[in-house]
């Protein structure tokens, strides 16, 4: 088949995700002192246990307003099943599923 120039990345396999907004439960664990990240999370009834943390990343903004303001602690992890984004709200304080990579 020709592809033309340019038009390469259409026919390259990209991973796949599902978004989510469920709540979850997490629990913790410290590899190193200071730097805590979730060891497994539970799910529609399920629970996974975290095998390692591939991303870490943190999002905040609008601070100086209180009904917009928005700070969130992502944790990229992989768990049984796959890879999974974990979201941590500080200011409301829980967690929740944001997103399943297949």
């Amino acid at each position: 088949m020709l592809i033309p120039l340019g038009w390469e990345h259409m026919f390259e396999e990209r991973p796949l995700t599902k978004r989510y907004n469920d709540r979850i439960e997490v629990d913790w664990a410290e590899p190193r002192p200071g730097m805590a990240q979730p060891s497994a999370f539970c799910w529609r009834g399920r629970r996974y246990v975290v095998a390692g943390l591939l991303k870490y990343w943190r999002e905040a903004g609008e601070w100086w307003d209180p009904a917009r303001a928005r700070d969130h602690e992502w944790f990229r992890v992989e768990a049984e099943g796959g890879v999974y984004d974990l979201a941590f709200d500080r200011l409301l304080e829980a967690w929740r599923l944001a997103r399943v990579w297949d």
